[in-house]
């Protein structure tokens, strides 16, 4: 791993409140339980209000290590990470939300599965990540977990786990990727299945303090149509 550079995409939209204090603990602890240097890179999609003190404070505390880049306007999680990755140069690469939502320890397995493995390491949640969370996205969940087995007959069925990892053959996969909202996280598994690219699931559990917010019943509908744009495209159309 000598020379090798490593970097988190974060995502944000309207974050709350002290956001960039709850992100800066829950990274400097992953940092340090990795013992390498990461570059964090938070990229602003569109937010309603201005992040100029809680950015200004990240670089502060993190220098060269930290990037912060924006949107004008609202675009989605895909659009984001394609942001972070175009314009972060790593050899390996983290995503997860700005809240880390899940455990230190599920972070770190999810980088020494990364270490090991060529392509991308995915996060896994069991059964009992349904015990901490609402009946609707445990059927949400759980719904579109079958259709990824019957229909997409990916690997994995978990594509939505907001926790991954992948390399730098990876990182083009996902600049190629079409879509901008919330199922970049399947496209990015069904091209890699194209490209016979290795993935690689990995348990993974939520911190205990975690508040999930509600999913807005119009952002569910856009999810729909694209989830049937990809089903056409890697599976009927290929």
């Amino acid at each position: 791993m000598e020379n090798q550079t490593f970097a988190i995409l974060i995502p944000v939209f309207n974050p709350p409140a002290g956001w960039q204090l709850s992100l800066w603990e829950r990274f400097s602890a992953f940092r340090q339980a990795t013992g390498v240097e990461w570059h964090l890179a938070v990229i602003d999609d569109g937010s309603d209000r201005q992040l100029q003190v809680e950015v200004q404070w990240l670089t502060q505390q993190l220098g060269k290590q930290f990037t912060f880049l924006k949107h004008d306007r609202n675009q989605g999680k895909g659009a984001a990470l394609k942001t972070g990755a175009s314009e972060i140069l790593a050899d390996k690469y983290m995503f997860t939300d700005v809240d880390i939502p899940y455990s230190l320890e599920s972070m770190v397995r999810i980088w020494e599965s990364l270490k090991q493995h060529a392509g991308i390491v995915v996060g896994h949640r069991e059964e009992e990540y349904y015990e901490e969370v609402s009946s609707f996205r445990t059927w949400l969940s759980k719904t579109l977990r079958a259709l990824n087995t019957l229909i997409l007959r990916l690997p994995v069925n978990d594509t939505q786990c907001g926790l991954k990892g992948f390399d730098l053959e990876v990182r083009q996969v996902l600049l190629d990727c079409k879509t901008d909202r919330f199922l970049i996280d399947l496209e990015l598994l069904l091209a890699a299945t194209v490209r016979k690219i290795h993935i690689h699931p990995v348990s993974v559990q939520l911190r205990n303090d975690i508040d999930f917010t509600r999913f807005k019943t119009s952002v569910l509908m856009k999810e729909v149509f694209s989830f049937l744009r990809l089903i056409w495209k890697y599976r009927i159309s290929s």
